[in-house]
């Protein structure tokens, strides 16, 4: 992770403030300077493991005390500052002795701080403006040659008020290489292939390789196994959850997606009770989206803090306790059949843990629960 943060220094490409720790003192000092939050990323890792988002010292010490014995000098810990609110891509290439062909962006539905794995992707991307993608092409061949990969390479980039930071790069195919060449019918394997038998750009054809050109909008979606691993928690992060993946494609963005979750057996309720439990930041955002919900003729419920926010703003809403106030409280009400739809978002360590039951209710029921504010 240092060696790549220096080539991107070099290549005067943005990436989030940051440090190494080998330890809690050292890792004090570095959060201390980029401020918290920061993702803590150990090296070495495959699909996120032990990589977190720590909110405060309490969650820092308490990080440094269940991973510690994975942390050295030999082995630190990468601590990015972690960038709240920000849109993720995924970019894939191949790259040849004289030639570059761009796979696609995917732009990811869930914000950064979800694995890339277990966040829903689109392609093209929706949010993304024509002249970030260009740059961020730039950027991705410029990085390709500077570290002279042959085959395939993987980036990660987050666009935060038009400034874009690369956060990693992998030089290999990654899991979004089949839903790529899919989507826009470049074949990424067989150039991967070419590639590294040395093909030169005027042995192959690769004018007709622009992911630009495709007509339809593809969307990757995601499948979890939380109801066979028992204590599993359904909330997202930056560690790998997902065991595999679907497809939607369709004529426009909505029937993608409404395709790509019928394919990973999230089935929407057409009617019911959604209940909303939601953390402070996320009130004001998704209350557009309960004034839609009780418009399409859904009926509200919520936790008292969501609950006083949606009423005081004119919106019909059931107030149901939370486990700790007393029953029947939220969890009885899930379990009781009443719920078709949960809305779940929580931030911190300590509120993940508080509302875990509330997420295993849904998961124990077979009752789709959302976790995250974009989903």
């Amino acid at each position: 992770r240092s060696r790549f943060a220096k080539i991107c220094q070099e290549l005067e490409f943005k990436i989030p403030e940051s440090g190494m720790a080998s330890n809690l003192d050292e890792a004090k000092k570095i959060s201390a300077r980029v401020d918290y939050p920061v993702i803590c990323r150990p090296s070495y890792v495959l699909g996120g493991r032990r990589m977190e988002i720590v909110q405060d010292e309490i969650e820092l010490i308490d990080y440094f005390g269940r991973h510690g014995d994975h942390i050295s000098k030999d082995r630190p810990c990468l601590m990015d500052k972690f960038l709240e609110n920000a849109l993720e891509v995924d970019v894939d290439l191949v790259r040849g002795p004289d030639w570059n062909v761009i796979g696609g962006i995917i732009e990811h539905i869930e914000a950064a701080g979800v694995h890339s794995g277990d966040s829903m992707g689109v392609i093209p991307p929706q949010r993304l403006k024509p002249l970030t993608c260009v740059r961020i092409e730039q950027m991705a061949s410029r990085l390709a040659d500077r570290i002279k990969v042959v085959g395939l390479l993987n980036l990660q980039l987050a666009i935060k008020n038009d400034e874009i930071y690369l956060l990693e790069a992998n030089p290999r195919s990654s899991r979004t290489v089949p839903f790529m060449a899919k989507a826009t019918g470049i074949p990424m394997i067989d150039l991967g292939v070419l590639a590294i038998l040395g093909k030169k750009k005027h042995e192959m054809s690769l004018e007709s390789y622009k992911w630009q050109n495709i007509s339809t909008v593809s969307v990757k979606g995601v499948v979890f196994p939380f109801k066979k691993i028992t204590k599993s928690d359904s909330i997202l992060g930056p560690e790998m959850k997902s065991t595999g993946e679907s497809m939607g494609r369709g004529a426009d963005y909505s029937e993608a997606l409404l395709k790509a979750c019928l394919s990973s057996d999230i089935i929407p309720p057409l009617s019911g009770e959604i209940f909303l439990s939601l953390r402070n930041k996320d009130k004001e955002v998704l209350f557009p989206m309960a004034q839609e919900l009780i418009g399409l003729g859904y009926t509200l419920s919520a936790t008292g803090g969501t609950a006083e926010y949606l009423s005081q703003k004119g919106l019909a809403v059931v107030n149901i306790r939370k486990v700790l106030e007393g029953r029947p409280h939220c969890v009885d009400r899930i379990k009781s059949g009443l719920v078709s739809l949960v809305i779940n978002t929580a931030q911190g360590r300590q509120s993940v843990e508080a509302s875990f039951s509330i997420r295993r209710s849904c998961i124990e029921g077979s009752i789709h629960c959302i976790t995250e504010d974009d989903t």
